[in-house]
């Protein structure tokens, strides 16, 4: 037996679309997923990938994300967990893609257990988040969800084996060193876990970066796409985007079988 891979729904909220793929009509907003990913194992354990959004985001999230990601429903990581017989005391190793909001957002669940020792994140990211919210200078960074008492965390450098069938490799696309996640499953064989470095199928097809002034981004975004689908093409596995709603959707019918 090996890893056994499920998606944790947590919520969704509503945004304008050219927010995840850049198109002609600026108003046209779409619903956007959020949602980790549990990961478990006879002998290596239970592993949870992203927390989701914050049980508060009324009150701690800024504003200006208020208005351009309004949340539309929101569930915590620790109902999600309860959805498939877990409690966050369960999960032995915790991984965050990157620290936005809508994937740190329940970190504080895991305050004080064996996971929130030692949260998993890459350097970079975890330098460039906690001067951003420790500054205010990034409002998709909020310094309450990161700076949380009983959380540690430890850094990754670069693509490491974690456990046998579990690779974690580092992307340059959204956010500095975001973590994406291969791992070798029973139930849906090779996955690639992009979180938000590919936010949907269309974003690939199309080979169309979220909608910004910057060229950086779409540099970035190219760039690591073709990476990804060097890595895909090279282990046969099937790519989890980080915002897909019918992506997301398939998957949950899928394992509930229907």
């Amino acid at each position: 037996m090996g890893w056994k891979l499920e998606i944790l729904h947590m919520g969704t909220m509503r945004c304008h679309k050219s927010r995840m793929i850049w198109t002609k009509d600026r108003e046209e907003t779409i619903e956007i997923p959020v949602f980790g990913v549990l990961l478990r194992h006879p002998r290596y354990g239970t592993v949870v990938y992203d927390t989701g959004l914050p049980g508060n985001w009324r009150d701690c999230l800024p504003e200006s994300i208020q208005e351009s990601f309004p949340v539309t429903s929101q569930i915590p990581v620790q109902t999600a967990l309860a959805q498939k017989g877990l409690a966050p005391e369960q999960v032995d190793r915790l991984i965050l893609s990157h620290l936005h909001f809508d994937h740190a957002g329940g970190l504080s669940a895991f305050a004080g257990t064996r996971a929130g020792q030692e949260v998993l994140v890459s350097d970079t990211e975890l330098a460039n988040g906690l001067v951003k919210a420790f500054t205010g200078s990034g409002p998709s960074y909020v310094r309450e969800l990161l700076d949380v008492p009983g959380i540690w965390y430890r850094t990754v450098a670069e693509e490491q084996e974690l456990f046998p069938g579990l690779r974690l490799f580092l992307q340059q696309s959204h956010a500095p060193g975001l973590i994406g996640l291969q791992v070798e499953t029973d139930n849906h064989g090779v996955v690639i876990c992009v979180s938000d470095a590919v936010y949907t199928e269309e974003n690939e097809e199309t080979e169309l970066p979220p909608d910004s002034p910057n060229p950086q981004v779409s540099q970035g975004f190219l760039a690591n796409l073709r990476l990804l689908q060097k890595r895909r093409r090279e282990t046969g596995g099937t790519l989890l985007y980080g915002h897909d709603l019918d992506r997301e959707q398939q998957w949950l019918q899928e394992e509930n079988g229907k």
